[in-house]
């Protein structure tokens, strides 16, 4: 009687912490989905408290970024692609990292963000992982297809001909 007992003990609290850490990967998909979906989509970054904890860092190739510049670095996208669409195409969360596999489609008609603003059809992919800590991101990875971005922003200007009343 007492295996019997020790036994569902021990099943009772395996599917107790599987089911925690399923909700709290579930909660850490949902979180991470809000970065793309009201901060960036929808400009929202009144709430960066509920999403963000304490010494965030967005980690780049170069070098690191500190929340706020995170977050200006996604309003000046915002700022030059004013009609910025987000998608979140596909999530992976493992223990207390979430992958986020993005699309972003706009018209650059502002010069910000690094984008000349000429009017063009911009439209790339990314991947973001992110790190949390007690249901708040603390840690960013990003990678973003920069080779696309640049060929649909940094378009040859374009060539006139001479009309025929101004040819020597």
């Amino acid at each position: 009687m007492r295996i019997l007992t020790f036994a569902l003990l021990v099943g009772t609290c395996f599917v107790m912490l599987c089911t925690d850490a399923h909700a709290g990967a579930e909660h850490n998909v949902q979180v991470a989905k809000r970065v793309f979906l009201e901060n960036l989509a929808m400009g929202r970054f009144d709430r960066l408290d509920e999403i963000y904890g304490p010494g965030f860092v967005a980690h780049a190739v170069s070098r690191d970024y500190t929340l706020e510049q995170d977050n200006d670095a996604s309003r000046s996208w915002r700022a030059a692609m004013p009609d910025l669409k987000v998608s979140v195409l596909r999530t992976v969360a493992d223990r207390d990292q979430v992958a986020v596999h993005w699309h972003i489609t706009g018209t650059n008609s502002v010069a910000a963000g690094g984008m000349p603003g000429n009017g063009d059809r911009i439209g790339i992919e990314g991947m973001t992982i992110y790190r949390f800590v007690s249901g708040h991101i603390v840690e960013e990875w990003s990678v973003i297809d920069i080779a696309t971005l640049r060929n649909q922003v940094e378009r040859p200007p374009p060539v006139h001909s001479q009309s025929s009343a101004t040819k020597p």
